[in-house]
């Protein structure tokens, strides 16, 4: 994930990932690790919620089914802590596990219980189940709590029982204590037969990764706690990859796990005549390899609709390509699942992706199913990674998420990585001309390069404008640049044509920006249309870090062009800059012809540990110093006037 982003209309629409069964617990996960101040509270919370007690025990028999009884004791200090948990919502699949819940309560602030009467613990489908009926393996256990209230604990215990494994002899355990959450007692057990190979890593917590055996079972132990929660943090990577955490599983190896995946799914994409004709249409006149593949993709991310839903066995396993076809829907495993078997009616050889979309560069030492959320298509005689879930993505594009991450090819049960997220898939430049009328007007227009990410959520962004809402959508790109005035969007391109490049400029004019009567110095305008890095420094705003975080490479370039009316006197320009560091370099050159101003603004950041690690907390200092000098560089003034004479 890159440090900084592109907010083109404020939101970009990436594609949702498909989720996977994982192997962590159901644990309420705080909105922010930031505490909230209820009004009649005393004294600012350390933190919104604590676990007061946690108890997880697993069983695990010799055919790695296994059964999981945890207990909660939570809590609740503020009042936006009362919001989060006021219900629990516990997902489960229905075809290959149960989930009972043994009790219920709520304890007051006086200590009193009330316990959760028994229709207030109810089942619903699951939010992606409810949107493709037929498709109803998921399962959400709901638990309405009563009279909570800032002081109050709620308190419940499960048991998940898992008949089938997800996949043949597969058990996975992953348990991480956040260290921006407070644990004042936590213990987790696991048990299983001697014999079944366990491989298991534990950090931070104590007990040990060695078993003791008695009477052919092996148990493990481990317990933690934590009285004080880490602040916030400006910038951080997923919590297991610097909190205590403890992962077991029975799988030796990641390639294990790919070829399980593969036993399952590749009987599904079998081609079928209707698939083949369907190929043969699609590519009718095509000769060229990469250009059938380019078709085919194209096809799928555009006409098999997106939806998030666990199918099969529990989310694990595809439905065939042919039933994919036939309802035009499905999730990631069905996008790679008929992708794939268009490819091979045209022979062309393609395998099916684990990924952790938007999980960072690395992957635990166990092998674990929670660590993948996503599927995704690799196309090895191109060196070609795709993902048809982004319905945005040109051939060959990946939404961010999916760059630089370590990945699983299932067929040839290897791993291997997707492109990182460098200078130019993570790069965004724009040029903006302002040209001045004697009065203080201005009309302008900005012009942006895009590189692949931006790009990708531009189209998401501009497949919505439509004759209702575009005069709204112009008047805002003007407002968040302070202008009163008015814009004019014009596309270049059709957001959902996937063959030809997208962009767009935006004309602007606005009265009254500046006053040419009196000696002033005014800074580079913030562009309409475009978001400038001005305000990087905001991202840093705290004095250190104490997190690892991502950084990719990127890359941003800013033109600004500024012409005075003829008559204002230009007195000065500023100095330019060239600064650099470890994190990267920044630079600001200025020109002067005749009365137009030129800045030129160029921010190239590193992603300083390689693409396959992360920042580390002391890489922090690096880039807020590269940041403030973005800031410093933003405040140069263009002096202009006419200087009164002495006297």
């Amino acid at each position: 994930m890159a440090l900084l982003r592109n907010g083109l209309l404020a939101t970009l629409l990436l594609p949702a990932c498909c989720a996977f069964a994982a192997d962590a617990p159901d644990v309420p996960a705080p909105a922010s690790p930031a505490a909230d101040v209820p009004g009649a509270a005393p004294a600012e919370a350390s933190n919104n919620f604590s676990f007061a007690r946690y108890r997880a025990d697993y069983v695990v028999s010799a055919d790695a089914s296994n059964t999981q009884t945890e207990h909660y004791d939570i809590l609740l200090k503020t009042r936006s802590a009362v919001d989060q948990f006021s219900q629990v919502r516990l997902s489960y699949s229905e075809k290959m596990e149960s989930l009972e819940v043994l009790e219920a309560y709520t304890l007051t602030a006086d200590g009193q219980r009330r316990d959760v009467p028994a229709d207030r613990i109810y089942t619903q489908e699951s939010y992606s189940s409810a949107s493709a009926a037929m498709y109803a393996d998921r399962k959400v256990r709901v638990i309405v709590f009563p009279n909570l209230a800032p002081g109050s604990r709620v308190v419940y215990a499960t048991r998940r029982t898992q008949q089938k494994p997800y996949f043949p002899g597969y058990f996975g355990l992953w348990e991480t204590f956040s260290v921006f959450n407070q644990y004042d007692d936590a213990r987790v057990t696991l048990s299983a037969p001697a014999g079944l190979a366990m491989k298991v890593r534990s950090d931070g917590v104590r007990g040990s990764d060695r078993p003791t055996v008695r009477a052919g079972l092996a148990r493990w132990e481990w317990s933690y706690a934590r009285s004080d929660s880490l602040p916030a943090q400006n910038w951080t990577a997923s919590p297991w990859e610097f909190s205590p955490t403890i992962m077991a599983s029975t799988y030796a190896d990641w390639p294990q796990m790919a070829r399980a995946y593969q036993l399952k799914a590749g009987s599904a994409a079998t081609v079928t005549p209707a698939l083949q004709a369907l190929a043969d249409e699609l590519t009718t006149g095509i000769d060229d390899r990469r250009v059938q593949v380019d078709a085919l993709y194209r096809w799928v991310a555009q006409n098999i609709r997106y939806v998030a839903v666990y199918l099969g066995n529990g989310g694990l396993e595809p439905n065939s390509a042919q039933s994919v076809l036939d309802n035009h829907y499905g999730d990631c495993k069905d996008h790679v699942v008929i992708l794939e078997a268009l490819l091979a009616a045209k022979g062309i050889d393609s395998t099916a992706v684990l990924i952790g979309a938007s999980g960072g560069p690395t992957l635990p030492a166990v092998p674990t199913l929670g660590r993948f959320n996503h599927a995704i298509t690799y196309v090895p005689s191109l060196d070609l990674y795709l993902d048809s879930t982004s319905a945005w993505a040109r051939s060959g594009q990946l939404p961010d998420g999916d760059l630089g991450a370590p990945v699983l090819l299932t067929r040839p049960a290897r791993l291997a990585r997707t492109p990182a997220n460098d200078d130019v898939r993570n790069g965004m430049a724009f040029e903006a001309d302002f040209v001045f009328d004697r009065a203080g007007n201005l009309r302008g227009q900005t012009r942006l390069q895009p590189g692949d990410s931006a790009e990708i959520g531009m189209r998401a962004s501009f497949v919505r404008l439509n004759a209702q809402n575009r005069a709204r959508a112009e008047a805002t790109m003007m407002a968040a640049s302070g202008f009163d005035g008015q814009g004019r969007l014009q596309l270049q391109g059709d957001p959902q044509d996937l063959q030809q490049r997208f962009n767009y400029v935006f004309d602007f004019s606005a009265s009254d920006y500046v006053d040419f009567n009196l000696v002033g110095g005014m800074t580079l305008p913030d562009p309409p249309g475009a978001e400038s890095f001005r305000d990087a420094y905001t991202a840093t705003s705290a004095p250190d870090n104490a997190t690892p975080f991502q950084c990719d490479a990127s890359l941003r370039e800013e033109t600004y062009r500024v012409r005075l009316p003829d008559g204002v006197p230009l007195i000065a320009l500023p100095a330019a800059q060239d600064f650099s560091n470890a994190a990267g370099r920044y630079s600001v050159q200025w020109q002067r012809d005749g009365q137009q101003v030129v800045a030129r603004h160029r921010l190239q950041q590193h992603a300083v540990r390689g693409d396959e690690a992360l920042c580390l907390p002391a890489d922090y200092a690096a880039f807020r110093e590269l940041f403030q000098q973005v800031r410093r560089g933003f405040r140069g003034q263009i002096v202009y006037g006419r200087v009164p004479a002495a006297g």
